[in-house]
């Protein structure tokens, strides 16, 4: 009876043990001393948690949300992260709108040089900016900073605010500043200064696209928080209405050239969306512009062998308005005057 008792357990413990090496180990933060980190504009914090709508696109998100031992960091438009690993080291800011949907990855600068790379080299100080422009509208956004990987990560989520609700101030000097004191004059918005990147991964648009009210699928995507549009697209969803206009291509110029109020000629494949798009190389578009027969200087991508132009630039070329629903992430193109 001894002998069956002793197997049982003998048993029962070999059970405990496999289930426990079934559980997976909980990551632990990177250590602070094998990394230098500084953030400007810091306002405060947030105490409040964040609460989303469980759907699929914010699922990385939620999951991050899931650990319960985060915060949230109030910063000023424009704010500065400065990252400094001691060793070689993962190191990447996503953005994700208010919903929770990824927006994707910022651009780092490295030694004046902005890349696309989420391995920083040992010290090597890589700074990025926070803003508030996504597809080139102005909304709120949150950013998350992930430094390391496997069993030892650290997150730490920041959102732009104007600072009404912070809870903590950044310094007891920012804390004490006179509520009379004349405001500051307005930074430019890095948008302004910021020169576009030769090459950067492009990530799939989640927005919702509306065309005088219509809803019209676009195979779009996102770079450095602004949104780009195939060409051809743009140019048969509004094709018909006042803001119409024909594209044509010069090969042995390397041009592209806008005639604006005249129809556009369908050359086949236009507003065609992949069953599942997925993230694409960048290169950005070497090719002349022309609208009416005046050269102007549009942001343009080639991804996937087309030319992708930032919206905000086609819009204000094309006197076409351009609306952004942040609470429905809804973009309204409006050729209406």
């Amino acid at each position: 009876m001894k002998k069956r008792f002793r197997v049982s357990l003998a048993l029962m413990l070999s059970v405990i043990m496999v289930m426990l090496g079934a559980i997976p180990a909980l990551a632990a933060e990177v250590p602070a001393d094998k990394y230098t980190y500084e953030l400007s504009g810091e306002l405060g914090s947030q105490s409040d948690k964040i609460e989303l709508e469980d759907y699929d696109d914010n699922q990385q998100f939620r999951d991050l949300l899931a650990e319960e031992n985060y915060k949230i960091v109030l910063v000023k438009d424009g704010a500065e992260i400065k990252f400094t690993p001691k060793e070689k080291m993962r190191a990447i800011v996503n953005y994700y709108l208010v919903d929770g949907s990824s927006g994707g990855a910022l651009i780092w600068t490295i030694d004046g040089s902005e890349e696309m790379t989420s391995e920083i080299a040992a010290n090597k100080t890589a700074t990025v900016q926070l803003s508030k422009r996504y597809g080139g509208f102005s909304v709120d956004l949150y950013y998350v900073l992930s430094i390391g990987e496997g069993d030892q990560v650290s997150n730490i989520i920041y959102k732009v605010s104007d600072g009404s609700s912070a809870t903590t101030p950044a310094s007891s000097e920012q804390a004490a500043e006179p509520k009379d004191s004349p405001a500051a004059p307005a930074e430019p918005k890095p948008e302004a200064t910021v020169k576009p990147v030769t090459e950067a991964t492009a990530t799939v648009s989640v927005s919702k696209v509306l065309v005088d009210g219509k809803q019209v699928a676009f195979e779009a995507y996102s770079i450095n928080n602004n949104t780009y549009f195939k060409l051809r697209d743009i140019a048969m969803a509004v094709n018909g209405t006042d803001k119409s206009f024909e594209v044509g291509w010069d090969g042995e110029h390397n041009a592209i050239s806008l005639t604006s109020f005249e129809a556009y000629t369908p050359q086949g494949g236009e507003l065609a969306v992949s069953a599942k798009a997925t993230s694409k190389k960048a290169a950005l578009s070497t090719s002349k512009v022309f609208l009416d027969d005046e050269e102007v200087a549009f942001t343009a991508y080639t991804i996937g062998g087309n030319n992708y132009f930032k919206l905000r630039d086609l819009a204000d070329a094309l006197g076409i308005t351009i609306t952004f629903d942040q609470k429905t992430n809804t973009i309204g193109i409006v050729t209406a005057d």
